[in-house]
Formats: structure tokens, C-alpha cells, sequence
């Protein structure tokens, strides 16, 4: 059995909107999440503010999701964003081969230009939770 569970869903909105869709379900399966440590490991994208380079070339980590929040709030188009969600701030970084991400952290989320997400988890039952409220979903 592997150590963790992905989802892929196909990308049919605003890329900004589907990701605080995402980030609302995951607090609702488990409202714990919210106090994690949310850190974007890879971005891609515009922001309003031209805030877009320091989302791009530092690794950013806050220490709740509010923080988060409001970090992201001006970001205006995602063409490829990876977020790690762990309890330890300590796991989240770049990780060299994608795979050490899945291990290390209890989320992933991912947004490629292919117009996809991927949902990682060590947390099968939020892996569950999420493909049911996403019908078109397709468990990888």
C-alpha cells in the first residue's frame, strides 16, 4: 500500500477560484488544517500587485492559513502552482524528485498548464472526502 493517495481533476474555472474551492474543502473534512503550515514551493502565474516574482523565486512559508490567504489574494492567473500543507515547517521545501513532497507533507496541491489539479495525501480519507464532492475526479 502506498503512503499516500492522489487525485487529478480536471481544471473547468478560474484556476484561483478552484484553488480556494480546494482549500475550503480541506479545512472542512478537518478544520486542523487550518492551523498547518502552508508553504508555495513552485508558482507560475500573475498577480495584480506584481507580487508574482516574490511567490516565484523564494520558498514561502506561513505559519496558518489565514496568512496564506491572505498572501495569495492578489493573484490574478496560476499557470502552475504546488503548495505544500504540513504540521512541520521543517518538511516543507523544494524537493528535488516530487515523490519526497508527497512523503514528507500531509497535502499537496498542485495546478499544471495542462488545466489539471493534484490533491496528494498521506490522508486517504481527505483523498475520499474530496473525489466525492468532485464527481468528474479520477483517484491516480
Amino acid at each position: 500500500m502506498s503512503e499516500y493517495k492522489k487525485i487529478k481533476i480536471k481544471s473547468n474555472q478560474s484556476e484561483v477560484t478552484e484553488l480556494m474551492s480546494f482549500l475550503n474543502d480541506i479545512v472542512e473534512f478537518d478544520s486542523k488544517y487550518r492551523s498547518y503550515n502552508f508553504g508555495i514551493v513552485r508558482f507560475y502565474g500573475s498577480t495584480i500587485d506584481y507580487s508574482n516574482d516574490k511567490l516565484s523565486e523564494a520558498l514561502t512559508i506561513f505559519p496558518d492559513l489565514n496568512l496564506f490567504l491572505e498572501a495569495i489574494i492578489n493573484i490574478e492567473q496560476i499557470y502552475e502552482i504546488e503548495i505544500l500543507i504540513d504540521k512541520s515547517s521543517q518538511n516543507i521545501q523544494r524537493y528535488v524528485d516530487e515523490k519526497d513532497s508527497y512523503k514528507n507533507n500531509q497535502i499537496c496541491l498542485e495546478f499544471f498548464d495542462d488545466g489539471f489539479w493534484e490533491i496528494t495525501s498521506k490522508d486517504y480519507s481527505l483523498i475520499k472526502f474530496i473525489s466525492e464532492k468532485y464527481p468528474e475526479s479520477e483517484v491516480v
